[in-house]
């Protein structure tokens, strides 16, 4: 299957919330309990652009497949280095296809031209498929909170996860904006 990874734009932002929408009634895969609405995620993608990369995958027809996008582990300054990473498949994306490896690499390869040197993923703890695509992946677990969170009648449980991508050696700078290592065009090769 051919496909293509391109930054997002404020135009995504119904696909995004539609395919995010998708899940929202499923208790083992996200926390939300009700969809935003299209402009929370238009403002989303905006907002995550100033800083981390926001991307999506579609195929030949233009079709989104699915997206990844970064945000702040936590605010303190001392945890710039870090972000915390969302990624979702449509529901109808093929599945074995390399979409979702695909996504994480050009993430990854992104954040590291930043800067950053972690990338934490929080799972709910019964999605055994993100947990495995996460340890295949490489990210370690380094938490599990039980009962964590109350959706739909059930107490679900996270588990945090965590991958170095950058290395702690050398002179620190802080991240780079994301406009710092790509154009407005997105002409990074994709």
């Amino acid at each position: 299957m051919l496909y293509k990874i391109r930054l997002a734009t404020e135009n995504d932002a119904q696909v995004v919330h539609d395919i995010y929408g998708a899940y929202v009634p499923l208790d083992y895969v996200t926390f939300t309990v009700d969809n935003p609405n299209v402009e929370s995620y238009r403002q989303k993608i905006v907002d995550t652009l100033e800083k981390y990369p926001f991307l999506l995958a579609e195929n030949e027809d233009g079709k989104v497949l699915g997206y990844v996008y970064g945000s702040a582990l936590r605010p303190h300054d001392a945890y710039q280095w870090n972000v915390e990473w969302t990624i979702v498949l449509a529901p109808d994306a093929p599945k074995r296809q390399g979409i979702a490896s695909a996504l994480y690499k050009e993430f990854v390869r992104i954040l590291a031209k930043q800067g950053y040197r972690y990338i934490y993923g929080v799972l709910v703890d019964t999605n055994e498929a993100s947990i495995g695509f996460h340890k295949s992946l490489g990210f370690l677990e380094v938490g599990h909170f039980e009962n964590a969170g109350y959706k739909l009648g059930k107490w679900r449980g996270i588990r945090w996860m965590v991958k170095q991508i950058g290395s702690l050696e050398g002179e620190l700078h802080k991240p780079l904006k994301l406009s710092e290592v790509i154009d407005d065009q997105g002409d990074e090769p994709y």
